[in-house]
């Protein structure tokens, strides 16, 4: 598969998904990662992380678009339960996306804390056409999993800078997002403070 994977939605930038992988026993996992896309696709896989080590052993990722704010808020912090995965190609995606691209995943470069893996994409489906219009509370719920998965991460000195930061988007998600995204932002609330 060549070309553009705007249709699956994936688009130029960074794309906010839900990635899954498998373990060498093939037990799913998931996780939010933004795919990059800056004239080629590629990922940055954060050491410490159920996704890196899977990558590291099957190197394959599928990417699972969703604009289901509590998703990425449970995935992001939790694992979520078998009822949420099912198959395509033999390889674990969400059941609920809107659509799939599994890629295969070469190492490229590595950091202290990181490995990029330049992504080809192997199979994708749309399960799910919609059009949407752009909903500012979905986008602040995306931030401030973001941003509550650095705290989590690295405790460190900023760590009133995010809290502020996780406060803004909850005043945006109140303002103008749906129970979902309401929902997620409580959820996401609970899980980190």
């Amino acid at each position: 598969m060549k070309g553009e994977l705007s249709e699956f939605g994936i688009g130029e930038g960074i794309s906010e998904v839900i990635a899954t992988t498998e373990s060498e026993k093939g037990e799913p996992n998931a996780a939010p990662v933004g795919i990059i896309n800056r004239g080629r696709y590629f990922v940055r896989l954060y050491k410490g992380s159920k996704t890196l080590s899977n990558v590291l052993k099957t190197h394959k990722i599928a990417a699972n678009v969703s604009n289901d704010a509590l998703l990425f808020v449970i995935s992001a912090f939790q694992n979520l339960s078998e009822a949420h995965f099912t198959r395509f190609q033999g390889f674990p995606v969400l059941r609920d996306a809107d659509a799939w691209v599994i890629f295969k995943c070469e190492p490229t470069s590595s950091g202290n804390d990181f490995f990029e893996f330049e992504l080809r994409a192997q199979a994708a489906k749309v399960n799910k056409r919609r059009v949407r219009a752009i909903n500012r509370g979905l986008n602040a719920i995306i931030e401030a999993t973001i941003l509550a998965t650095r705290l989590k991460l690295y405790a460190n000195d900023c760590d009133d800078a995010i809290l502020e930061k996780i406060n803004y988007y909850e005043g945006i998600v109140e303002k103008c997002g749906g129970e979902r995204e309401k929902e997620a932002m409580k959820m996401l609330k609970m899980l980190v403070f």
